[in-house]
C-alpha cells in the first residue's frame, strides 16, 4: 500500500542524507507530487550546499515530468480512441480531438488510466558534492514527427537569453512542449550552466529527459564520458 505524501515529506531528509540516487515514480501531475519533488529538491540542494539552483531546478523538474505525463496520457487517449498515433492523418485527428476535449478533470482520469496500464515517468535525481543530475524517463517513445519538433526547438533555442523574446519569435508555431523546451535552455544559459548538458535521449520503449548541473570544475558530465567512449 502506497504511503501517504505528509508520511513521505517527513522522510525527505533522512532519505536524502542516506541516498546519492533518488527515484520517484508517478502517472499524474497533482499539487502533492510538486510539493514532495519541491521538498526533495529543497534538500538535496541544501545537502551540498548550491541552494542558489532550487527554483531553476524545480522550474525544469516539473516541466520535464509535466511533459512527460502529457506524452504518456496522449499514448493512451489515442489507443481508447482506436487511433494509430504513427499515421499522419490519425495523428492530426487525435491531436486535434485531444486538445478540444482536454481538461484538468480528463487529465486526472487519463492519469489513473495510464496507472492502471502500468504507463508513468520515473524522475531520478543522482547528487554529489561536484554536481548533480535529473533524469525524467517516461516509458512511452516519442514518435518521429515530435521528436523533429523537438529537436529543432532545442537548436533553435540556444539562440535566445529570454523566454519572452522566444515565444514572440515564434508565437506562430510554438506549442506547450516547444516553449518548454525553450525555458529550460534558457534558464540554465542565465545562470552560467552549458546547455548542452540538456538532453532529450529517444528510445524503442521510453523517452529520456537528462538535465546535469555542475558544482565545480571537478564534475564529469555523462555527455563528457560518452564523447570519450567513442
Amino acid at each position: 500500500m502506497a504511503k501517504p505524501f505528509s508520511e513521505l515529506e517527513a522522510q525527505i531528509p533522512e532519505l536524502v542524507k542516506a541516498n546519492s540516487k533518488i527515484v520517484v515514480r508517478s502517472s499524474r501531475m497533482n499539487r502533492q507530487l510538486e510539493q514532495y519533488v519541491l521538498g526533495l529538491i529543497t534538500e538535496i540542494l541544501g545537502e551540498v550546499s548550491q541552494g542558489r539552483f532550487i527554483e531553476m531546478l524545480y522550474t525544469i523538474t516539473k516541466e520535464l515530468t509535466i511533459n512527460g505525463i502529457k506524452a504518456n496520457q496522449k499514448r493512451v487517449f489515442f489507443e481508447d480512441e482506436g487511433l494509430n498515433i504513427t499515421d499522419e492523418t490519425d495523428y492530426q485527428k487525435g491531436i486535434k480531438e485531444y486538445a478540444k476535449r482536454f481538461s484538468e478533470k480528463m487529465a486526472d482520469e487519463y492519469g489513473k488510466r495510464c496507472l492502471a496500464r502500468g504507463v508513468y515517468v520515473q524522475i531520478k535525481f543522482h547528487f554529489c558534492p561536484d554536481g548533480l543530475l535529473v533524469e525524467v524517463t517516461n516509458n512511452t517513445p516519442v514518435i518521429k514527427n515530435e521528436e523533429v519538433r523537438m529537436r529543432e526547438k532545442m537548436k533553435k533555442s540556444m539562440g535566445y537569453n529570454d523566454i519572452a523574446e522566444f515565444y514572440m519569435d515564434n508565437m506562430d508555431n510554438t506549442e506547450g512542449a516547444g516553449l518548454g523546451i525553450a525555458l529550460i535552455m534558457i534558464l540554465l544559459k542565465n545562470e552560467g550552466v552549458d546547455p548542452n548538458l540538456f538532453r532529450i535521449i529517444t528510445h524503442s520503449d521510453r523517452t529520456v529527459a537528462r538535465v546535469e548541473i555542475p558544482f565545480n570544475d571537478n564534475y564529469v558530465s555523462i555527455r563528457s564520458a560518452e564523447l570519450l567512449e567513442i
